[in-house]
């Protein structure tokens, strides 16, 4: 890769490897947030996995018969409480993150088989949300320096993220992995809302939400790609994004293979 290409990667992201200054020098009071959040997001793990196993426990009709609507109500209180244990273990991340204690089990890797797992985990999903994954599997590709199952919800956030965001019609998302020798290129090309250029030092750090984001949907984290990049960055990888000329945005990602 030629000097020029990896000065546009830096600029796309923000300069420094992708990492935006203001995540650099975040103020210390979110710093000093971050055990406060941490004991408050243990305290809630428990008590929400309790209570999403009695949902699940009464949705299989263990304790007696359960009609539809009553299924409907438990169901939609089982997704809201899978939200919110998502959110809890992102918290937990992010804490781990900002302590420095977060860490990977960093192996040879079958980054094809991550990608083939995950889009057939959002298959469905896509489908209904009138969304295409387009994803040609490559031949002999080479293992990645990576924690299977840390890259493995890097990928589903950057492809999640990529029908969330769908463009008002039909969504369209491409995942194209390229061999470069000592290195390989992820790409999750999509034709969403695309972000604000305004916004583009803002996209790596904790609670960044878009207004499109949060009016397509309010009730998203805003920490997954803070997780991602700190992924990334541990793998000893690299993590940016381009405008697509034609709309929509393509992340990048740069892995180390095993070879």
């Amino acid at each position: 890769m030629n000097e020029d290409n990896q000065k546009k990667q830096n600029n796309e992201a923000g300069g420094n490897g992708g990492q935006p200054e203001d995540q650099k020098n975040e103020p210390s009071l979110q710093n000093a947030l971050s055990s406060p959040v941490s004991v408050a997001a243990h305290q809630m793990k428990n008590p929400l996995a309790i209570v999403r196993s009695y949902l699940d426990a009464l949705i299989s009709e263990d304790f007696g018969p359960v009609n539809l609507k009553q299924k409907e109500y438990l169901g939609d209180a089982l997704e809201n409480i899978d939200r919110m244990l998502k959110f809890v273990s992102d918290l937990l991340s992010m804490t781990s993150i900002d302590e420095n204690k977060y860490k990977l089990k960093i192996k040879p890797t079958d980054i094809v088989s991550i990608c083939s797992d995950v889009i057939r985990s959002l298959s469905f999903w896509a489908k209904a949300s009138n969304s295409n994954i387009i994803f040609t599997t490559p031949e002999n590709f080479p293992l990645v320096m990576a924690d299977p199952v840390k890259m493995k919800e890097v990928i589903e956030n950057l492809i999640t993220n990529a029908i969330k965001y769908k463009s008002e019609n039909s969504g369209r998302v491409e995942i194209i992995l390229k061999d470069m020798g000592d290195e390989i290129l992820f790409e999750c090309r999509d034709n969403g809302l695309g972000i604000p250029d305004g916004d583009k030092d803002k996209v790596f750090s904790k609670f960044y939400r878009s207004e499109k984001s949060l009016e397509a949907d309010p009730t998203g984290s805003g920490v997954g790609l803070y997780i991602v990049k700190a992924v990334v960055d541990l793998s000893g990888g690299k993590i940016w994004f381009e405008k697509n000329k034609k709309g929509g945005t393509t992340f990048f990602i740069i892995l180390k293979t095993a070879r």
